[in-house]
């Protein structure tokens, strides 16, 4: 099972992809290049804001950790 996971996943990032260029593509043809460059930068703009909201955290040798030591200081 180790090693069909990362197939899976591979292939459905590949199917992911070709759906959206297809997509993309679609909008381009029918509405101009314009319309796409104000989507490609309002779905930027949310990805950063989710960035800048998104906790901070730490890793270690047991893992990453959200929160978890938010006001002390790791050794």
């Amino acid at each position: 099972m180790k090693k069909a996971k990362p197939v899976v996943v591979f292939l459905f990032l590949i199917m992911a992809w070709v759906s959206v260029a297809s997509i993309e593509y679609e909008l381009v043809r029918w509405l101009g290049i314009l319309f796409n460059l104000f989507i490609s930068v309002f779905a930027l703009s949310v990805l950063l804001g989710a960035l800048l909201r998104a906790p901070e955290g730490y890793e270690d040798e047991n893992g990453f950790h959200i929160g978890a030591l938010a006001g002390a200081v790791l050794p």
